[in-house]
């Protein structure tokens, strides 16, 4: 055992800071890479120039890349001026920027560029999670009318939970002994632990319905798969007509 106030535990914690927060210098920038990841688990990278006498602080873009690499460009850009603002640094529709930076300050701006840079990609998946939520809600609706009968089918049903909140549910099918949710889930955090919370309260209602997570890939949801699976059934949305039909009955 180390002893917590010994050189070699300090050495070792001095290590592991030295891991966490990594800087490479070349072409006359320094690239600090932080502990701050992405949505896609790309890590965010900070980089710092133009010291005469004052500093650069930039993400140089990064943020904007990736989310263009989800398809949501616009997104991230309409945001990511709105969060500049409210942290008081600059954005110039491609990169979060901070100009002249003393050195007593720059700590804070490399912080302030990263949390900015990650929050606006965040908030970019979100809002094309919410889009292509909207749009599987329509084609999960088209495909249940081709499974059971349309008058057992409602669309954007409202169900009581056990704290008396009324959740609205994307589908709800009574096709069976008790009626049965049919709610489309993305692969986002905060889309699968938003069904967990209204799965796990509709659950303890006195009769509560069935219920079933529809999603793209299981694969996708990572251990979060489970998380999801101690609420409802998880499917994917190419599953057989057949088990659509055994969840409802």
């Amino acid at each position: 055992m180390i002893r917590n106030d010994s050189v070699q535990f300090r050495q070792a914690v001095d290590a592991v800071t030295r891991e966490i927060v990594t800087a490479d210098h070349r072409d006359g920038f320094s690239f600090i890479k932080t502990p701050l990841t992405y949505p896609s688990g790309a890590g965010v990278v900070v980089r710092v120039g133009d010291a005469d006498p004052d500093f650069l602080v930039t993400d140089f873009g990064s943020g904007y890349e990736e989310a263009e690499l989800m398809g949501g460009a616009s997104v991230y850009a309409r945001n990511a001026r709105v969060i500049a603002e409210t942290a008081g640094i600059g954005f110039d529709s491609h990169a979060f920027f901070v100009l002249k930076v003393p050195r007593s300050q720059l700590p804070g701006a490399v912080v302030t560029i990263a949390n900015c840079s990650r929050e606006a990609v965040s908030v970019a998946a979100f809002r094309m999670s919410e889009r292509h939520l909207s749009e599987n809600t329509e084609l999960l609706y088209q495909r249940l009318m081709a499974v059971f009968p349309r008058r057992t089918i409602v669309k954007d049903a409202e169900i009581i939970g056990q704290s008396t909140t009324r959740w609205h549910v994307a589908t709800l099918v009574s096709d069976g002994p008790r009626p049965t949710i049919f709610e489309p889930v993305s692969s986002h955090h905060a889309s699968i632990f938003a069904a967990a919370t209204k799965f796990n309260d509709i659950a303890k209602a006195e009769q509560p319905p069935t219920r079933v997570a529809v999603v793209r890939n299981r694969a996708e949801l990572k251990t979060y798969l489970a998380v999801l699976s101690q609420e409802a059934h998880v499917i994917e949305s190419e599953a057989p007509d057949a088990t659509l039909m055994r969840l409802a009955a």
